[in-house]
C-alpha cells in the first residue's frame, strides 16, 4: 500500500442486521473475505524466512514447476546462504 491510499478507509459500516455489522467496501470491485480484520493501521510484517522468499521467488517465475521440487530447491538454496 503506497503512503497516498494509507489513510483512504477500505470499508464502510452501513448498519447492523441481526447483531452484527453490515460492513460495505469503499471499491465495489473490491471483495472482503468473512472474518477479515479491519485496522485503523497498516499492520507490521514479519519478515520472511530465506527458504519463504526463494520459495515465493522461484514460484513467481517457474509456475509449471512442482510445489515439492521448488520446496526442495529452496531448502537447498538456503541451505548454502546464496542471496544473490
Amino acid at each position: 500500500m503506497n503512503n497516498k491510499n494509507q489513510n483512504e478507509p477500505i470499508a464502510f459500516v452501513t448498519g447492523v442486521f441481526g447483531g452484527r455489522f453490515i460492513v460495505e467496501p469503499t471499491n465495489p470491485a473490491m471483495v472482503l473475505p468473512v472474518n477479515i480484520a479491519l485496522y485503523t493501521h497498516p499492520q507490521p510484517r514479519k519478515p520472511l524466512t530465506d527458504e519463504q522468499t526463494i520459495i515465493d521467488v522461484l514460484n513467481k517465475h517457474f509456475e509449471c514447476v512442482d510445489d515439492e521440487y521448488i520446496k526442495r530447491a529452496a531448502k537447498e538454496i538456503a541451505a548454502h546462504g546464496i542471496k544473490e
